[in-house]
């Protein structure tokens, strides 16, 4: 073994002394109880979904661990060739995408399929953050700066509603709203948005929705006026979730989604699920896991001196924030159905590999820091 081989061994082992294993556990439990709940609903059919999700898994950790040895400084000095890249990948969606559901979102590369605009939120808070840095100094002033900014994210939230996707559209609003917020911005402007963001929900709502998109809406408001068809999903969910109880069913005795009453139990509405089989106690572990994830990656950015650091961990945080509040929300009938995943629970290889990246660059801040 030669001395160059040495010394990056002996990098890789201090960079790994430096992770916080405190975040390391975290995940692995909350992977612990999705690999559980995505058995349970799915170990009646078939267990090619569990044995994928362990090969998602292994795939993801081998993710994490490479890109937290990557300086992430590195994404700022590339920040424009990942802006690029993002708009690249979302408008292969429409030339190369396949159409399910009246949407088209995912690329069918053979073995897998890849849901770009799941990617296309990280890529935003990577690129948008150097933008912010390189642009508006210390601070947001007035509704100008918030126009020429907001020119950065109008693309990427367009491509990504018109597919049509309107949780992660969502999504990357309440990103550059919470990363100009952090990067800070004056209470006038704050209040001036707030107005402006009132007055547009009428318009949006007529203009922008898709028709099944306006239904999710009125289904939410009144879940039980189509029981058969547009409210079926949030109804049955609220049963399982009852039927909970204080303690849960225990593990394989959930019945909601055995007998197939509960759609999409082991993708969107996974949680209903877990809540059946464990409980409100149960619930309320996982909830105070996501909660101690998002302050673990808070914490991370904050003891960060460098800003970019700063900016992309609160980004990354907003994108889990956001994600657990509407899936959770969705689930017990308090949220408008958008299809979000719960992020380490739900089903699925992209959100899983998506996760376990974001978490590499965060873990990536915490071992370079200055």
């Amino acid at each position: 073994m030669g001395l160059l081989d040495r010394r990056s061994i002996n990098t890789a082992v201090k960079k790994f002394k430096k992770m916080d294993h405190t975040l390391i556990l975290k995940i692995f439990l909350i992977i612990t109880l999705s690999l559980t709940a995505v058995y349970t609903a799915t170990a009646h059919r078939t267990l090619s979904f569990f044995k994928k999700e362990l090969i998602w898994t292994a795939l993801g950790v081998s993710v994490y661990f490479t890109v937290s040895l990557i300086d992430y400084r590195k994404y700022a000095k590339y920040y424009k060739f990942i802006y690029a890249v993002n708009i690249l990948m979302l408008v292969a969606v429409y030339i190369f995408g396949d159409e399910a559901k009246g949407a088209k979102r995912w690329i069918d590369l053979g073995v897998i399929s890849v849901q770009p605009s799941e990617f296309a939120k990280l890529f935003l808070v990577l690129s948008f953050a150097e933008v912010l840095i390189l642009n508006y100094g210390k601070s947001f002033r007035g509704l100008k700066d918030m126009f020429f900014s907001g020119l950065h994210v109008l693309p990427i939230f367009l491509l990504v509603l018109n597919q049509p996707d309107l949780g992660t559209s969502l999504v990357l609003i309440f990103i550059y709203l919470v990363m100009i917020f952090i990067h800070g911005i004056d209470w006038k402007t704050i209040w001036q948005l707030a107005i402006l963001g009132a007055a547009s929900i009428p318009a949006a709502y007529f203009f922008l929705l898709k028709d099944y998109q306006r239904t999710r809406i009125q289904t939410f408001l009144n879940p039980e006026a189509d029981l058969m068809n547009s409210g079926w999903n949030v109804v049955q969910s609220k049963i399982a979730i009852g039927s909970g109880g204080m303690f849960g069913k225990g593990f394989l005795q959930g019945t909601q989604s055995k007998l197939r009453f509960l759609p999409e139990s082991h993708t969107d509405f996974i949680g209903s699920v877990f809540l059946e089989e464990r409980g409100f106690v149960g619930g309320v572990l996982l909830i105070v896991l996501y909660l101690a994830l998002i302050m673990n990656i808070i914490k991370i950015g904050d003891v960060s001196e460098d800003r970019y650091g700063k900016l992309i961990c609160y980004g990354i945080a907003s994108i889990f924030f956001f994600h657990v509040v509407i899936n959770v929300g969705m689930i017990m009938g308090v949220m408008p159905v958008t299809g979000l995943p719960l992020l380490f629970m739900s089903y699925g290889g992209s959100s899983f590999v998506f996760g376990f990246l974001m978490l590499g660059i965060v873990h990536s801040v915490k071992i370079h820091k200055f």
